[in-house]
Parts: structure tokens; C-alpha cells; sequence
């Protein structure tokens, strides 16, 4: 069998993955990779890519070749995969800048061509990847689908050390809905049942945050950690200067200390406020941006600023609108971002270091754009709005401000705060569906979570996604 590998910035994990997998007989592999440095990673190290496309050597000098774009081949194009490629290209974060807008038109002909061309000279069996989180993955993804090639994404199940396998795309498994909707339908069997409440319980009497954000939500500093980091940066960007994922060491140094002198000015000048007892509240987490979960999920929804503005006029009198800033976001946004925020009347801006678990539970109402808070609510039987496309709205009971025109907001969330009802079976049914369609496993990138990299990590995600992609009987 032969795989196709979108490796991301996963390239040494993903790598491995692909060595394991000729125990189950995928024993040909091809590629992409965004520059040099990460080729040279993984070439001559044990598995052959027949071809590596590497983006900077292979796809850059077409993008940038002074070319006008054939808007007719892309309109036709468009109609062809019955995707915007508008939106598309909305999901992208590093590629757009200093680009016109007939530039970036090129470079989507330019990476929409090569792409498909690369995938029918090698005809792989499956590709395999994360999730879409750019335009050139977005790519790879319409045109496997198009092609009928099965793309497995590789992700966190949303549950403590399992993996998910899906290739629904765009953060949703296919399995899980299928399995829930089949839960709905027949009810819960008694040991299903034991397993879902056993986990909700634990989880409102002891919550977690989700795998992985321990370690993003440490405070920025000049440590060694720190150092270790800068000289990641450092290699990557030596390697090739071209490769739109990394970032030049200077602007790495400018990057943390002006994150370190806005922490330290929020702190002198008291931006935050404090959570006021007994106050009547709807709580917003700020979402971390540039993240896949916005620019793929929520394209409509990337100005917060403005969504606050427009939740906050739709509140009834009474409620105030706690938005509670993230941790991983600590130092990464201009304060006067903040000061817009604060100026909204409701508003009560909150730091990151308040406590998640006392703020979803005294909450009246969670809102998100996709953030996994919205989850959290859910499992304290919270009523949660969201905006975007997320994998629990599955649920009957969540409130999508996405399917009702902005007039009638105020409708939803008079309904949401007064008349909810929470329908704690249906969220047992998709905790036990996605017990039961996950794998043991972490997916983290191994730059800042080395422990994904552990023989025993490596030999699980292969395992899980052999079970997928090749047959059960490898599993």
C-alpha cells in the first residue's frame, strides 16, 4: 500500500508513524513538506518518499513567478469541488502577507494544480495528516475527497490520552456521530452508561484542562525552556528562510519580550477585573488566534471585538458579559485589544489565571466561537451558544447562534438563560461514542510536548491509524 504524508510541522513524529506502518504493509510513502530543513529531517533516515514535495524548492518559485492568475480555471475549479475558495483561503496564516490579491489568487491555482497533479501521478492509497489548518492542507483535503482517497486526520479525542481517527476532516469523526446516533436511537446499554457517568462525574468533581494546554499556558520568560525554544526557532529558520512556518530569530526575541512588557504593564495597570459575587453572567473565553478552530471552523467570527459588541446587545438586562481572557494568550495581544473590549457596556474583562471551573460552574449561560469551553459547559449541564462549527453541536440542546439572524439573538438567549433544559442522556451518548471510537494515544506536536515522541506514543498513533486506514486486523 502507499501513503501520502501532509506532515505539517509533525514532520519527526509523523515520520516515525510511517516506519511503523510497514508492519502493516504500507510499505511506499510520498509527501509534503513546507522547506528544506524538514526534509533533511527525515530523508535517508530509515523510509523512502517517493516523492517528497517539498514547498519552497517545488511550489514557491511557481507561486511567486510573476504569473497573472487563470481566474476562469479557478472558477471552474471552484464549482468542480463545490468548495469557496474564498474561504479557503481564510483558513490560511502565514502565506497571504505581502501578497496581492491576484498573488494569492496564483498561489491557490499554483497549490490547487500541483497537488492534484502530485496526487494522480502517485495514486496513494490514503493520506494521512492533523487536521486542516491552512489553505494548502484545506487543498490536499478537497482534493483527496474528490479523488475518493480516504484522508485519515490524526487528533485528541477530546479525552484524557486517546486518539481520534477521522476522516470527516475539519475536527469531526464520522464514527463518533455514527455511533452516537445509533446510542440515541437503541439507548445506552448499562455499561456504556457506567463508563459515560464515571467520566462526567469525575469530571465535574475534578476538571481537567484539555491535554496539552499545561504546558502552552506556562508565562512567557527568558529561561531555559525559553532558550531552548530560540534555538528551535533558530535551526528551523537556518534551514530555510523560505519555509512560511518558521520565523526569524529576531522577531522570535522581539515576540517574547513585548509579550513579557504587556504582561507586566496589565499587571502594573490593573487591565483585569475580578469576577464580582453574585452577579448575574454570561462567560466568553477569548479564543486563541491565528488556530485552525477560527480561521477553518469560523471564518465569519475572527473579529471578536465586533462578536462581543453584538453578544453584548443581545444579553437581557441584568447579565452581565464576563469574557475571561485564555492563558495561552498571555502578552499575545496589543492591550489596546483589551481596552476595546472593556469599553463595551456589560463587559467584565477577567485575566487569565481566574478560575475556569468556579466560572463555568456559577455561569448562567457559556458562549463560544468553537472553544472547547463550550464542551466544558456542556458537561456541567450548562447552556452553551456557539457560532461556529464545532464536533459537539451534534448535541440537540446546544443553541447555534449561526442558524439565527443576529436580530433574533436576543430570542436565543432569553430562551437559552430562562427555558433551557439540559439533556444530560444525549451528552452521555456522545461521551460513550467517543469512548468507544478513540485509541489510547496523545497527539501534540513534539516541539513543545517531547513526550509525544515516546516509542510507546509513536507505536499507539500507528497502531490506531493502521486499524483505520489499512483493517481492523491491524489495529
Amino acid at each position: 500500500m502507499k501513503s501520502y504524508i501532509f506532515f505539517s510541522v509533525h514532520e519527526k513524529l509523523f515520520h516515525e508513524v510511517a516506519a511503523g506502518l510497514r508492519a502493516s504493509g504500507v510499505d511506499t510513502h510520498s509527501g509534503f513538506v513546507w522547506g528544506e530543513q524538514q526534509a533533511r529531517t527525515i530523508l535517508d533516515r530509515g523510509v523512502t518518499y517517493e516523492p517528497l514535495i517539498v514547498f519552497t524548492r517545488d511550489l514557491l518559485p511557481l507561486c511567486d513567478d510573476g504569473q497573472q492568475p487563470d481566474v476562469e480555471w479557478l472558477e471552474r475549479r471552484e464549482r468542480e469541488l463545490g468548495v469557496s475558495i474564498q474561504r479557503m483561503l481564510a483558513a490560511e496564516r502565514h502565506l497571504l502577507k505581502g501578497r496581492t490579491y491576484e498573488q494569492i489568487l496564483r498561489l491557490a491555482e499554483v497549490i490547487l494544480r500541483e497537488v492534484a497533479a502530485a496526487y494522480d501521478r502517485i495514486k496513494p492509497d490514503f493520506v494521512f495528516s492533523e487536521d486542516i489548518s491552512c489553505f494548502t492542507s484545506y487543498a490536499h483535503f478537497i482534493l483527496a475527497r474528490e479523488r475518493k482517497i480516504p484522508f485519515w486526520c490524526i487528533g485528541t479525542a477530546r479525552l484524557p490520552k486517546r486518539l481520534s481517527i477521522y476522516s470527516a476532516g475539519f475536527q469531526r469523526s464520522e464514527r463518533v456521530e455514527s455511533l452516537y446516533n445509533e446510542i440515541r436511537a437503541r439507548g445506552l446499554t448499562n455499561d456504556e452508561r457506567v463508563e459515560a457517568t464515571k467520566y462526567v462525574d469525575e469530571f465535574r468533581n475534578h476538571p481537567a484542562p484539555p491535554p496539552g494546554m499545561n504546558v502552552r499556558a506556562v508565562r512567557p520568560g527568558m529561561g531555559l525552556e525559553d532558550l531552548r525554544y530560540l534555538t528551535q526557532a533558530v535551526s528551523r529558520y537556518l534551514g530555510d528562510r523560505d519555509d512560511p512556518t518558521s520565523t526569524a530569530p529576531l522577531q522570535v526575541i522581539r515576540q517574547r519580550v513585548r509579550r513579557i512588557a504587556r504582561i507586566q504593564i496589565a499587571e502594573i495597570t490593573k487591565l483585569f477585573e475580578r469576577p464580582v459575587a453574585g452577579e448575574k453572567y454570561v462567560l466568553y473565553p477569548i479564543h486563541f488566534q491565528p488556530e485552525a478552530s477560527t480561521l477553518v471552523q469560523a471564518p465569519m467570527y475572527l473579529d471578536q471585538i465586533s462578536l462581543l459588541r453584538e453578544i453584548a446587545q443581545s444579553l437581557p438586562v441584568g447579565y452581565r458579559l464576563y469574557v475571561k481572557e485564555h492563558k495561552t494568550n498571555r502578552g499575545r495581544l496589543p492591550l489596546s485589544f483589551y481596552e476595546a473590549i472593556k469599553a463595551i457596556p456589560s463587559v467584565r474583562l477577567l485575566g487569565p489565571d481566574e478560575d475556569t471551573w468556579s466560572l463555568i460552574r456559577d455561569a448562567r449561560l457559556i458562549t463560544v466561537i468553537t472553544g472547547t469551553m463550550g464542551w466544558e459547559g456542556m458537561l456541567f449541564d450548562k447552556p452553551v451558544v456557539i457560532f461556529g462549527a464545532v464536533w459537539f453541536d451534534i448535541l440537540p440542546h446546544v443553541y447555534r447562534a449561526n442558524d439565527v439572524p443576529k436580530d433574533g439573538w436576543y430570542g436565543m438567549f432569553s430562551k437559552a438563560l430562562t427555558a433551557h433544559k439540559p439533556d444530560s442522556e444525549a451528552v452521555l451518548a456522545l461521551v460513550s461514542a467517543m469512548f468507544q471510537t478513540s485509541y489510547p494515544g496523545r497527539m501534540h506536536n513534539p516541539r513543545s510536548h517531547p513526550e509525544a515522541m515516546e516509542p510507546s506514543n509513536i507505536a499507539d498513533i500507528t497502531r490506531a491509524l493502521a486499524a483505520s486506514a489499512v483493517g481492523p486486523a491491524h489495529g
